[in-house]
């Protein structure tokens, strides 16, 4: 009897005083709620480095892996800390971000940019207390799926930011493999982007005139179509859509090129409030209709290398098509 009432005390003792809930996280210096967030128990502080033995005797545990050693250059040195994070045997919250950037598939450069962000974010307000509405996360789902979800939302919200500043990765792509809402994505890449504003090189152009960046922003996702569509319909229709599309863009008062300059538009139906992966895309469809290529064309090329807000004007490019009356339009 004795001892059930001692457990019985200790079980509660465990619980959070918020939520009730006895599940924690390990964060960045307190173990955190799972459920609520808040801040439970302080970490043990770090004793400082012990070198292990370099002889180690017969029968010592010897792992297998990598590591980086010792080295001046700050790209090395930021990829051994994910390294070493990502492999952690108790990956906190913004590890299983990072971990999920390194397993995405994109590139060192990308994932070491990716990782900034995610940390420079942290360092303001810690990632893990954060709880969303996520429109994503259904009442029923399980704690471990939940946690990946919200993992997985910052990554591609970090490599989207990245994406928006040319630096072409697969964030779209990505949000639709790990089932992403779209609105969950955009309502944690502006939180990130508020974040870390001004404090990361890879997303600053300050140093571009508003004119060439906005041509340079058009620009990326316009060529990102035209090596989509070499692959679907050959090198010489693609070279041809895209120089349509410039055509395109430019008579509706936009900058493509470096050196074009924003004019009042000749179409009734201006776009300069769109965004440039929307203009693009427009002008792409535009483009391969006014070429001969069919509405399935323009639907393969916007399932390899989807844009957000395209579908509606797809449908209504599309039933415009059938009917004939296109080139009015355009």
């Amino acid at each position: 009897m004795t001892s059930d009432n001692t457990e019985n005390k200790r079980d509660n003792t465990d619980r959070c005083p918020e939520c009730g809930s006895n599940e924690t996280e390990t964060g960045d210096t307190h173990e955190h709620c799972s459920d609520c967030g808040i801040e439970r128990e302080p970490l043990e502080l770090d004793p400082g480095f012990a070198p292990a033995n370099p002889n180690p005797g017969a029968g010592a545990d010897d792992e297998l892996g990598s590591t980086i050693g010792p080295t001046n250059d700050r790209l090395f040195r930021r990829l051994d800390r994910v390294h070493r994070r990502a492999t952690s045997s108790k990956p906190n919250f913004v590890d299983g971000i990072i971990g999920e950037l390194v397993n995405s598939g994109e590139g060192r450069a990308i994932v070491q940019a990716a990782s900034e962000i995610i940390e420079k974010a942290n360092a303001k307000e810690s990632l893990g207390a954060k709880r969303h509405a996520l429109r994503g996360i259904p009442q029923d789902m399980a704690k471990d799926d939940a946690k990946q979800y919200r993992q997985r939302l910052y990554a591609a919200a970090a490599l989207y930011l990245l994406y928006q500043s040319r630096h072409d990765n697969r964030a779209t792509i990505l949000m639709r493999q790990w089932n992403l809402d779209k609105y969950d994505l955009l309502s944690v890449k502006k939180m990130l982007g508020l974040l870390v504003r001004g404090e990361v090189s890879s997303l600053s152009n300050r140093d571009l005139d508003a004119v060439v960046a906005r041509a340079r922003d058009i620009r990326h996702p316009l060529s990102i179509y035209r090596d989509h569509l070499a692959g679907q319909e050959g090198q010489a229709m693609a070279s041809s859509v895209y120089a349509r599309a410039v055509e395109i863009i430019r008579s509706m008062g936009e900058p493509v090129m470096d050196g074009d300059e924003m004019s009042h538009p000749e179409h009734p139906e201006p776009w300069t409030n769109h965004p440039a992966g929307e203009i693009a895309g427009r002008a792409i469809t535009m483009a391969m209709l006014d070429l001969g290529l069919s509405p399935q064309s323009v639907r393969e090329l916007h399932r390899n290398y989807p844009v957000y807000n395209l579908d509606a004007f797809l449908d209504r490019i599309g039933s415009r098509a059938r009917e004939g009356d296109f080139e009015e339009e355009a």
